[in-house]
């Protein structure tokens, strides 16, 4: 019934997994794992090749750095698909709202961003992120991280990974699920539990070089919201705040951070001014 996709660069990750996989799923399944240490590939272009490999009509998208604690998790997904046809992909984080200004999948705004994950910081400690509940157990958004990404084979037959304008390991799930959604409804699950062993990604320059192409390409079509969501005047300024502040941290070249400021308009809105010192200075005062 399932075929669970992996890009893998780390054996021992991916060798718990496949057991965590095993003892939590439930039913029938295939894995297909991609070893992108032994023949290196941008993620999309792996997903692409092994999502025309799968057999199955449900297709699961994820990272190797998770653990699965819900037990028959698959039921879950499966039952969302069959409740409704028109629901094409399910995460466990995504947002009702994707900016204009460049962004990741996150906006920073409680309210729109859904997520349902544990991370496991360094000293072993379980946080969790919750946000977006509304008593409902599936909540509709208009893009999906990454982390965890199902889907109907019958979409990945209409909409394929963008090999052709991500060659490395950034924005693929944006753009995907940006483009998904588009024609298929886009949900986040909050019944099931994964931990995720690595906190955050890397948000230096090839993400930033990414992102601001990514905006450039889809200017006109920006912001997509989320229908019957009523985001306030203020949205885009907090949005670029939020970004500035969690940029501020990244190493960035002086080039790029000069780019996203233009691009994102933060010069202009007097309010941004404060975090747009943090993002230009924090690292020099560290």
């Amino acid at each position: 019934m399932f075929s669970i996709i992996i890009c893998s660069i780390n054996r021992t990750y991916l060798d718990a997994l496949k057991i965590n996989i095993s003892e939590t799923i439930g039913c029938a399944y295939e894995l297909l794992v991609w070893d992108n240490q032994l023949s290196p590939k941008p993620i999309a272009e792996v997903y692409n090749i092994l999502g025309k490999q799968a057999k199955h009509p449900v297709l699961c998208f994820i990272h190797e750095d998770i653990i699965f604690q819900t037990q028959n998790w698959a039921s879950v997904l499966l039952t969302a698909f069959r409740e409704d046809p028109e629901l094409g992909m399910i995460g466990v984080a995504g947002a009702k709202y994707k900016s204009r200004t460049p962004s990741g999948w996150s906006t920073g705004i409680a309210s729109l961003d859904c997520m349902h994950i544990l991370h496991r910081n360094p000293t072993g400690e379980i946080k969790p992120l919750y946000s977006g509940f509304s008593h409902a157990l599936l909540e509709p958004v208009v893009n999906i991280d990454g982390v965890f990404i199902c889907i109907r084979k019958e979409v990945l037959e209409t909409t394929q990974f963008n090999e052709q304008f991500l060659k490395g390991f950034h924005l693929y799930d944006i753009d995907f699920s940006f483009r998904v959604a588009s024609g298929y409804k886009v949900a986040v699950t909050f019944s099931i539990d994964i931990i995720h062993l690595t906190e955050g990604g890397n948000y230096g320059d090839e993400w930033v070089e990414y992102t601001l192409r990514w905006h450039k390409l889809h200017a006109a079509e920006l912001p997509v919201i989320l229908r019957g969501t009523r985001p306030s005047r203020a949205t885009e300024k907090k949005i670029r705040r939020y970004w500035l502040r969690r940029l501020s941290t990244e190493k960035i070249s002086w080039k790029n951070k000069i780019n996203w400021l233009i691009a994102g308009g933060a010069y202009a809105d007097p309010s941004s001014w404060p975090y747009i010192g943090l993002f230009l200075f924090k690292n020099l005062f560290k």
